[in-house]
């Protein structure tokens, strides 16, 4: 046998690339930080608050934006990277050498005493990694004694979703006085009591909570002149006359009398503001309400009042018009935002469309955003961290054939192309939890011709993303196979709920089975673990939806195929479905048709405005 080739022969071969994958990168990079001590190798000095560093210019510039952009364009040269600048950095030589750690492999440690430095350096340098690394140290450290402090830290560098997570945790908390009593709130300025007690978000049984807020604060700062005045109209917020209002008029009984907590300077302070002014802020109410938004087919968008069973149980409120009006759009939550993504315009051309827009419960408007990549109505969305994660969709009534995954920021409102599914599905379910994209079931997306016995194949496939290392793997399995099944994740856990499979019986033909429910714990070994309490009830148990927050699990769905206009809503509770207080005229309008829901966290204050416009 011939082991030579005619240089003919060669041309007419078909080229084919080999890599070592990763491993390739990862031994480079193992090596540059082996000879990282070297002094001999590297090209360039920085110089720092307590000494000076030598570095390798090109490593330096591929890990750090900062550094790339200085060694680049300094001076206009187009040889900069040849040169020996010594930049200067007003940051310890320890910091520095945490910076260079990370840019060789990938890892920092943080710990109490560093993350100031290393968030402070880290937004200088433009580091956006390393500064994602040092948000995720802040989030599970919060609590009541240091919330205030971070809130103050987040916002001095730009970290919105430390700084939306920070305001959520201050406003849950608030109610139980802990905050109050803490010395970060005792040492806040004015302006920053005055913005803190103002938010309409605040958890509070009443308003004697917050004159109790600030009395303990003005005891705390009898050295200071503060404008009580101003801070009591500005921060208290009750009835116009003071008069009606029972509670705030036994706390003003207890100020004149000296009652403790009351007999105290900064309640004399109070009260003496008080006597100036008798009329405070009209009411507005405190705290936070989650409510079920909805799209209808005229491509309007309610807010419904499903889990509180008062005043206003079950009231749908309409929201303003969006920018671009579309039906079939998906709905998603992110940093306190509603998103609306793609979906079709009104009309009789349907035309697909890629809009983005974004709801803001503070201002009560929507905001365009950068579009999709492509086009269509109802695709996957899940959301994490301050990113919404894009696959699939509609396009003419047909599902795509797409294999994309798009990440979309929506802080920076950039868009990021992100490796492609592996095995696109029609009818998969979606959801994320740590770190993870779970792609669930589904049927293959080229079937076999029709009268195969492979024309109905269900699939308990289960795909996974990792976000940190932006790989598709294949995860556990389903115990029951499934197609167009709901997926949610509730405190790490990833419920995957209906669907159907075709009974497998020749005599059942054609006919569908309505699958239950099953869950994946995080780290369990023993893959999914199906929950037989929680069959999802016939009322919903076609087109189903899941959607979850911090303390619901919420499916809605319909009886049958003809029923379009009587959608059905679920609560998990326990161990059973149950249905929620104000569900009765939640989606029973008998006039609209729902196609897209989210839940949605705003603040009581909110729906207030909202209701107020209606009734105008």
């Amino acid at each position: 046998m011939c082991l030579f080739l005619q240089s003919g022969s060669l041309d007419r071969m078909d080229r084919q690339e080999f890599s070592k994958g990763k491993l390739h990168a990862f031994r480079v990079l193992r090596e540059l930080c082996s000879v990282r001590q070297l002094g001999g190798l590297c090209d360039g000095l920085v110089r720092l608050s307590d000494g000076a560093v030598k570095v390798s210019k090109a490593v330096l510039a591929a890990g750090c934006p900062y550094f790339r952009v200085l060694f680049e364009f300094e001076d206009g040269s187009q040889q900069a990277l040849s040169r020996t600048a010594e930049p200067t950095l007003d940051i310890t030589c320890a910091t520095f050498e945490l910076i260079l750690d990370f840019i060789y492999t990938g890892k920092v440690n943080i710990n109490n005493d560093n993350i100031e430095e290393i968030l402070k350096t880290s937004d200088l340098l433009l580091m956006t990694d390393l500064k994602e690394l040092c948000m995720q140290f802040l989030l599970g450290r919060i609590d009541v004694d240091n919330c205030l402090g971070v809130l103050q830290f987040a916002q001095q560098f730009s970290c919105p979703r430390l700084v939306q997570r920070v305001k959520e945790f201050v406003c849950d908390h608030f109610k139980h006085r802990q905050i109050v009593r803490t010395d970060e709130y005792r040492a806040l300025s004015e302006e920053r009591v005055k913005e803190l007690l103002c938010q309409d978000g605040l958890s509070v049984k009443s308003e004697v909570d917050i004159l109790t807020a600030l009395v303990v604060w003005l005891n705390s700062n009898l050295s200071l002149t503060p404008n009580v005045e101003s801070l009591v109209t500005t921060c208290l917020r009750e009835s116009s006359d003071l008069n009606y209002d029972p509670k705030f008029q036994r706390a003003l009984q207890d100020l004149r009398a000296s009652v403790p907590p009351w007999d105290s300077p900064g309640a004399e302070m109070v009260r003496d503001a008080l006597k100036k002014t008798r009329r405070i802020r009209s009411i507005r109410e405190r705290g936070t309400k989650t409510v079920l938004a909805c799209c209808d087919a005229q491509a309007k968008v309610y807010l419904v009042d499903i889990l509180d069973s008062r005043k206003h149980s079950g009231s749908h409120v309409v929201m303003p018009p969006s920018l671009v009006p579309r039906i079939r759009p998906a709905l998603v939550v992110e940093g306190g935002y509603l998103f609306a993504l793609g979906g079709m315009r009104p009309g009789k051309e349907r035309q697909m469309t890629s809009d983005v827009q974004r709801y803001d419960p503070a201002t009560n408007t929507w905001m365009l955003m950068s579009p999709m990549p492509y086009c269509c109505c109802s695709p996957h969305v899940v959301s994490h961290a301050g990113k919404l994660y894009v696959m699939g969709g509609f396009n003419d009534e047909v599902e795509l054939e797409i294999p994309n995954l798009e990440e979309f920021d929506i802080y920076t409102n950039k868009w990021r192309s992100l490796p492609p599914i592996l095995n696109v599905r029609r009818g998969a379910a979606v959801a994320v939890a740590e770190g993870k994209i779970y792609y669930i079931g589904g049927t293959p997306w080229r079937e076999p011709p029709l009268g195969s016995i492979y024309f109905h194949k269900v699939l308990d496939s289960v795909e996974t993303f990792c976000m940190t290392e932006e790989v598709w793997m294949a995860g556990p399995p389903l115990k029951v196979r499934r197609s167009h099944a709901a997926a949610v994740a509730f405190d790490g856990t990833v419920y995957v709920i209906g669907g159907t499979r075709p009974i497998e019986c020749p005599s059942a033909q054609g006919q569908l089975k309505v699958t239950g429910t099953e869950a994946f714990f995080h780290g369990s070994p023993g893959g999914w673990i199906e929950i037989p309490n929680f069959t999802v009830p016939n009322e919903a148990k076609l087109h189903t939806v899941a959607m979850a927050n911090k303390d619901h699990i919420l499916i809605v769905g319909c009886t049958d195929q003809t029923d379009a206009y009587r959608f059905n809503t679920f609560l998990m509770e326990g161990t059973r479905w149950s249905v929620p207080p104000g569900c009765e005229s939640i989606l029973r309008s008998g006039i609209r048709t729902f196609y897209s829901y989210a839940l949605l966290t705003l603040p009581a204050a909110a729906m207030q405005e909202l209701r107020a416009v209606e009734t105008e």
